[in-house]
């Protein structure tokens, strides 16, 4: 009678994990054909007759695409500083794999561990791999942070136009929660002796849960890993040449990225100040990573048109905004999936030198 009853609690568990994919994925198709079929959508404004520049959409998918080549091109820099096994085609499919992972997955979660399981796979150092992803976050929050204080001050008055209330708070909160963020890789990276202390406590804890076997096997494991990362670390901020050239790349990866409203403004003939489009886009990306949704749904679609909408005509707000998702995320799914099964064959290709490594 026990037992049936176990089987019918296991039969009846609500499976949170497929109910939220399911909700994510009909929220996302809602939000494509609200774009494409409402009143001012996109067919709307084909059947308008609007000219619309190719030359200048194209210019927005070039600089999407170069934001996705400089992202491969961080990451090739600060691995081969440490590992001398990462190639050109290892960096491709390590940002594609990213690229994919960070986009399906809830506040792009996904993205960097599947970064650091292919990487290993392919035979690098997974401490390697591991740090060189933490301080490329890092180098990428830094710089979002200064991009967003740059737009707010030299734009106030353009931001207190738009910003009501409620949208400040939400800004200074996302505004602390990526300085918060840093703060704690910096502490992370750096602070061996505060990181293997947590770490520990955590495995403490779990074991207590009895989730983990034998804790002190796992920490000394651990702790072997943790030295290697810390000393990877060490290696890569020794090469002051190397963090300045990542800076000024990732700085020139997030001002592409953010054009690409702006060409697609100049795609509808739109007159627009360059400068205020990179601020509004700047602010629009820092808000929607804060939405616990993969790709910042609904969020990302709704500060656009906050932001946009003093630029965009009612006729055309929602074209732009479906051509935009179309070229940063729905394009960049498309275009990265392919890498997800690249992965796993590039897996199978290094399988045996790393089993006789281990």
């Amino acid at each position: 009678m026990e037992q049936t009853n176990n089987n019918e609690q296991k039969r009846f568990k609500i499976p949170w994990g497929l109910l939220f994919n399911i909700t994510v994925i009909a929220l996302t198709f809602f939000l494509i054909f609200y774009f494409i079929f409402s009143d001012g959508g996109f067919v709307d404004l084909i059947q308008s007759g609007m000219h619309i520049s190719i030359v200048w959409l194209l210019t927005a998918v070039f600089v999407h695409l170069l934001n996705i080549a400089l992202d491969m091109t961080v990451i090739y820099l600060f691995v081969k500083e440490n590992d001398k096994n990462m190639t050109v085609k290892k960096a491709l499919i390590a940002s594609m794999t990213g690229q994919f992972f960070c986009a399906v997955t809830p506040s792009a979660s996904g993205g960097q561990p599947m970064q650091v399981f292919t990487m290993t796979r392919m035979g690098i150092s997974g401490a390697v791999a591991t740090s060189a992803l933490i301080q490329k976050f890092l180098v990428w929050q830094f710089t979002m942070s200064v991009y967003c204080i740059i737009a707010v001050v030299a734009r106030f008055s353009f931001f207190s136009q738009h910003l009501d209330a409620y949208m400040w708070v939400f800004s200074i909160i996302g505004f602390l929660a990526q300085i918060f963020m840093i703060v704690v890789l910096l502490l992370a990276s750096f602070n061996k002796k505060l990181t293997t202390k947590v770490v520990n406590g955590f495995i403490n804890l779990l074991a207590k849960l009895h989730i983990v076997k034998d804790p002190e096997e796992k920490k000394k494991g651990i702790s072997d890993t943790l030295s290697s990362f810390h000393e990877s670390n060490k290696e890569l901020n020794k090469n002051k040449k190397l963090l300045v050239k990542v800076y000024a790349i990732t700085a020139v990866q997030m001002t592409a990225y953010f054009l690409v409203p702006f060409c697609i403004a100049m795609s509808f003939g739109i007159n627009c100040n360059m400068f205020d489009m990179l601020c509004a886009q700047a602010y629009v990306n820092m808000v929607s990573s804060l939405v616990p949704l993969p790709g910042g749904s609904g969020a990302a679609e709704y500060c656009f048109s906050v932001f946009f909408g003093s630029y965009f005509t009612p006729e055309t707000i929602k074209s732009a905004i479906l051509l935009w998702r179309t070229i940063t995320y729905y394009g960049t799914i498309a275009i990265s999936a392919p890498f997800a099964w690249l992965r796993k064959k590039q897996a199978i290709e290094y399988k045996e030198p790393l089993a006789d490594e281990l």
